[in-house]
C-alpha cells in the first residue's frame, strides 16, 4: 500500500485506530477521521508518525450528508486521490422500536448506512480513475439479530449495500464486509457479566479484538483478495452458527 490513501472512518477511537495504524504500517497514507473533536483524530495521527508513517487528520459528521463529501475533497486536497475507503464509523443505539427517537433512527441510519453509500459515490470516479479501488464496510454480527433495533437493522441493511455496490463497481473496484462480533475493548472490560456471557456463547472462547480487525481490513485490500468481493468476512468465534442444543442424547444416537 505504499504510497495510496487510505481513507478511515471514525478511526481516532476503537477499532478504526487499528484499521488506521496497519494500513500505516504498510506504507498508506492514512486520512484519520473522527466525527467533531480534531485532538482525538490528532493523537492517532501522532501515533502512526512516530511509527514512521505518514497520516492527516480529519473531522466531519457523517449524520450530515453534504460533509461526506466534503471529507473525501479535504482528504483529497491534503492526502490526493483515495484508493481504499474503509466505512468504519458505527454509532450504537438499541432502544425498543415503541421508544425509538425519531431523531435516534435518523442519526443510525444515516452514519451506518447512508455514509457508506455517500463516501463511496463520492470515491468511485477517483478509483475508476486509478484503475484500483478498494471498499470496505464494517458490519456487525448485530445485522443477524433482531434484538438491537434500528442499529441491527442499519447493519443487516450495510451488508445489502455492500453486496450491491461490489456488482455495480465491478471490475475495478471490489467491496468487501467485515463482521465482527463483539470486540474486546475497554469498553467490553467495563461490563463483565455481559463480557463472560459473549465469551460463553463463543466457540473460540474469547472475543475477537481490535488488531485483528485491522489486520482483516489490510488482508481484503490485498492482492490475495483481488478475486473476491461482495462477502462477507465474519470474525465471531463461531458464535454465529446455528445450534441446536443435544439434550438427552448419548454417542451414537441421531
Amino acid at each position: 500500500f505504499a504510497g495510496k490513501v487510505v481513507l478511515v472512518t471514525g478511526s481516532s477511537s476503537g477499532a478504526g485506530v487499528s484499521i488506521a495504524c496497519e494500513f500505516a504500517r504498510h506504507g498508506a497514507h492514512v486520512a484519520v477521521h473522527c466525527r467533531s473533536s480534531i485532538e482525538a483524530s490528532l493523537g492517532v495521527v501522532a501515533r502512526i508518525g512516530a511509527a514512521g508513517g505518514i497520516a492527516r487528520a480529519f473531522n466531519a459528521d457523517l449524520a450530515r450528508d453534504s460533509e461526506s463529501g466534503s471529507l473525501v475533497s479535504a482528504v483529497e486536497d491534503r492526502l490526493g486521490p483515495v484508493s481504499v475507503l474503509v466505512n468504519n464509523a458505527g454509532p450504537f443505539a438499541d432502544a425498543p422500536y415503541r421508544t425509538l427517537a425519531p431523531s435516534t433512527w435518523d442519526q443510525i441510519m444515516a452514519v451506518n448506512l447512508k455514509a457508506p453509500y455517500l463516501l463511496a459515490q463520492r470515491v468511485a470516479p477517483g478509483m475508476e480513475k486509478l484503475g484500483w479501488g478498494r471498499i470496505v464496510n464494517i458490519g456487525a454480527t448485530s445485522g443477524f439479530v433482531r434484538t438491537h433495533s434500528v442499529y441491527g437493522l442499519a447493519k443487516a441493511a450495510l451488508l445489502h449495500l455492500t453486496q450491491s455496490l461490489a456488482l455495480e463497481l465491478a471490475p475495478i473496484i471490489t467491496v468487501n464486509a467485515i463482521v465482527p462480533s463483539q470486540i474486546a475493548s475497554t469498553r467490553t472490560d467495563s461490563m463483565p457479566a455481559y463480557k463472560n456471557a459473549a465469551i460463553a456463547g463463543t466457540p473460540l472462547g474469547r472475543l475477537v479484538t481490535e488488531d485483528e480487525i485491522g489486520r482483516m481490513a489490510v488482508l481484503a485490500c490485498s492482492p490475495d483478495f483481488d478475486f473476491v468481493t461482495g462477502q462477507m468476512i465474519v470474525m465471531d468465534g463461531g458464535r454465529t452458527l446455528p445450534r441446536f442444543p443435544r439434550i438427552g442424547l448419548s454417542d451414537g444416537e441421531a
